[in-house]
């Protein structure tokens, strides 16, 4: 099993599981009409990386060792 596959499993698959997050609506910081579009940007992107971060830390763990096997047995 190589670590560079597995963590390039690892982080792929978390940002994929994290972007129906990302994408959402419904944060405070959509009704404060002062926020800038940094901040707005910067709530969805960390909001979405938090939410359920357990779930997403263990599945994308299992699917990076998935990925770095099938990897490894192919070649």
């Amino acid at each position: 099993m190589n670590i560079k596959r597995f963590f390039l499993g690892f982080i792929v698959i978390y940002i994929l599981i994290s972007l129906p997050s990302m994408f959402g609506i419904g944060y405070v910081i959509d009704w404060v009409p002062e926020a800038t579009f940094y901040q707005k940007i910067k709530g969805y992107v960390i909001g979405g990386l938090e939410n359920n971060y357990l779930v997403k830390i263990i599945s994308s763990a299992i699917v990076g060792i998935i990925f770095s096997l099938i990897i490894a047995y192919c070649h």
